[in-house]
């Protein structure tokens, strides 16, 4: 309420379109309430207004599944340029630390709930993160607003409420400035974490890119994990772990495949060429599956999708027909890079073309005879040897549904 009190100030002054939206967990008695409370308060303010109604069951975990379904339930809102504002302020920053604390969560942990980062389409801003729940609850008395007070949040068998009713009660009594003292720890955390990020430079994992340039140093690659991790929402294995992985991969011979799995999610890190990469094994079709082979006959200005274990083909031509081959789940077979190329492997092309070991059997891979055209989005075509009037795009898509912790 007071986030949309000062949003409702700032929109006086410069207009922008508002949509509230509300989650409806469905779980205390009063839910239909508060969600006719919010609405009242949001439509007297010309606000627009959007209820999602989320089905969570009560049990374990409750509050990260309520959690990942509050912002799956408005990311998929969210419109390129939108800027998705949420209440967190002092007090939950100085929880989140705890909580990361305990977990064993790493220096990235304990810069705790980000100001700003990206979300989905748009950008999720934390305006209040400075201002206490004291500080907001003067100022929604102050404008005479009525706010809820979720019983849950008393009830401390959750453990963000543990913390809250009983740790940081017992820790104020033996050092009064603890709060103080977490925030302390968390800049200094955030120094440090930015720091590695300008150290890593251009080899700095990123939420947009799933391969990174390897770096040069196993404390410069553990630090790459865990920023792979955290641009995912993710937490980071262990400090072992991570050692161990960093060491294989500066040590083990160009033929292995160093991996490192990340806890109980389908995802992984391995090393490939010089290359460290995020896998998500729930894109991946079964390897013992017989091999697709396709033959395509495309007219000229013409386009054809095909749909195959993993994911979806779209060939396109222009002016020229194109007759080809398309092969998934290729496998025992050799194809020349161009006309008077001597044959090659599969593991030879793969390794021209960049394509990891994991995937050569996960993508498609698209073929003028025995001249190889392209492997997945690889193109593999060399000027003047083969027609360029065919193009193709491949879309992977997942082959189940995972979960991630939102930060």
């Amino acid at each position: 309420m007071a986030l949309l009190a000062l949003v409702s100030d700032f929109n006086r002054q410069v207009e922008r379109h508002i949509c509230v939206h509300h989650c409806h967990h469905g779980v205390e008695s009063a839910a239909d309430h508060w969600a006719a409370q919010v609405e009242i308060e949001s439509t007297k303010r010309g606000f627009e207004w959007c209820l999602h109604r989320l089905d969570v069951a009560p049990g374990t975990e409750f509050e990260r599944r309520a959690r990942e379904a509050r912002y799956a339930a408005v990311m998929a809102h969210i419109d390129p340029g939108d800027v998705v504002m949420t209440a967190h302020h002092r007090d939950d920053q100085v929880e989140t630390v705890l909580l990361r604390l305990a977990q064993g969560s790493g220096l990235i942990g304990l810069v705790g709930i980000p100001a700003v980062r990206q979300f989905g389409e748009g950008t999720l801003v934390r305006p209040l993160l400075e201002l206490t729940r004291r500080q907001l609850v003067g100022l929604v008395a102050a404008r005479g607003l009525d706010y809820v007070s979720d019983p849950s949040n008393h009830d401390v068998s959750f453990r963000r409420n543990l913390i809250r009713w009983k740790l940081l009660p017992a820790l104020s009594r033996v050092a009064p400035s603890v709060r103080s003292q977490v925030l302390q720890l968390s800049n200094l955390a955030r120094n440090r974490v930015f720091e590695a990020a300008e150290a890593l430079d251009g080899r700095l994992p990123t939420s947009e890119v799933d391969a990174i340039e390897l770096a040069n140093t196993d404390r410069s690659i553990a630090w790459q994990v865990r920023f792979f991790c955290q641009s995912r929402g993710l937490f980071a294995p262990s400090r072992a772990q991570i050692d161990e992985f960093a060491r294989q991969c500066l040590q083990a011979p160009a033929d292995r495949l160093p991996e490192l799995q990340i806890g109980q999610s389908p995802y992984c890190l391995r090393r490939w060429q010089d290359r460290l990469y995020w896998v998500d094994q729930s894109h991946l079709a079964d390897e013992s599956a017989p091999e697709i082979h396709q033959p395509v006959s495309l007219a000229p200005n013409s386009s054809q999708q095909i749909e195959l274990p993993t994911g979806r083909l779209t060939l396109m031509t222009a002016a020229a027909s194109a007759d080809i081959d398309v092969f998934f789940g290729v496998q025992q077979r050799s194809f020349r890079l161009a006309r008077g190329r001597p044959m090659q492997s599969l593991k030879q092309l793969g390794q021209i073309l960049s394509v990891p070991p994991w995937l050569r059997r996960q993508l498609p891979l698209i073929s003028a005879g025995e001249c190889v055209l392209g492997w997945g989005n690889a193109d593999a075509r060399e000027t003047a040897s083969v027609s360029h009037s065919l193009q193709w795009r491949w879309e992977m898509h997942p082959m189940q549904d995972s979960d991630s912790t939102v930060s």
